[in-house]
């Protein structure tokens, strides 16, 4: 991934902003994307809400206007509502957390595949999690939008086998502000008084990012990797 342009949607802090200043600093050009109003410090940034079609449009235009179409693109955003029982967490909060996390991502798509098929090469890059996997008490709305997420990743896969643009998905495990904000929330539900530990340091899944986006992984697609979870969850 020779210095190629990268969008990097979900960036305003956590694992997205760490991704966009890494790429930065790797000499990429990269435009970075999240609901705040500001985004990382030294990265390029424009508001955009994956939740609408309108800015989500408007959002591709202007990285177009920037580098033509990108070489990768990165989705990061998830929500840390709809925290609680499955059966007593509000419907209009799976609906956001499910939007947030998956439809989101498909919502992109339209604006980065065409490109990326007409450039001759892109990679695609989605932020899954463990738990589209592995059961996780409190946290079922999350878990479902990221198992869609990623089993979306892995038939877009296939659908692209036979062009140069490859598609995976990363599970991290990092301490970011959505991570803690869930593990409060779970503490709160779950009626637990230990708070539960801090998480690695999010810098430490960069260089699996970086890898399946970079040429190194040109042979990579449809696969969907995990970092090790702490030993308590």
């Amino acid at each position: 991934m020779s210095q190629e342009p990268v969008v990097v949607i979900g960036a305003s802090s956590g694992f997205g902003a760490a991704l966009a200043q890494e790429l930065t600093l790797r000499g990429h050009t990269v435009l970075a994307g999240a609901r705040s109003p500001e985004g990382p410090g030294g990265v390029p940034y424009q508001a955009v809400d994956v939740t609408s079609e309108e800015s989500v449009a408007a959002f591709f235009t202007e990285a177009a206007a920037r580098f033509g179409a990108p070489y990768g693109f990165v989705y990061c955003p998830a929500d840390s509502s709809a925290v609680g029982p499955g059966w007593e967490v509000p419907v209009e909060e799976v609906s956001r957390v499910v939007d947030v996390t998956f439809v989101g991502f498909v919502r992109c798509l339209r604006h980065v595949v065409p490109p990326m098929k007409e450039r001759g090469r892109g990679s695609v890059l989605a932020i899954g999690s463990r738990g589209a996997r592995v059961p996780v008490p409190a946290l079922a709305a999350y878990c479902a939008g990221k198992a869609a997420l990623e089993q979306h990743v892995r038939c877009l896969a296939e659908e692209l086998a036979d062009t140069p643009v490859r598609v995976n998905a990363l599970g991290i495990s990092g301490e970011t502000p959505l991570a803690r904000d869930h593990l409060n929330r779970k503490e709160k539900a779950l009626g637990l008084t230990t708070p539960y530990p801090a998480l690695p340091d999010v810098r430490d899944n960069l260089p699996a990012a970086c890898f399946l986006l970079s040429e190194d992984a040109a042979h990579v697609s449809g696969q969907v990797l995990d970092a090790r979870p702490p030993a308590w969850t």
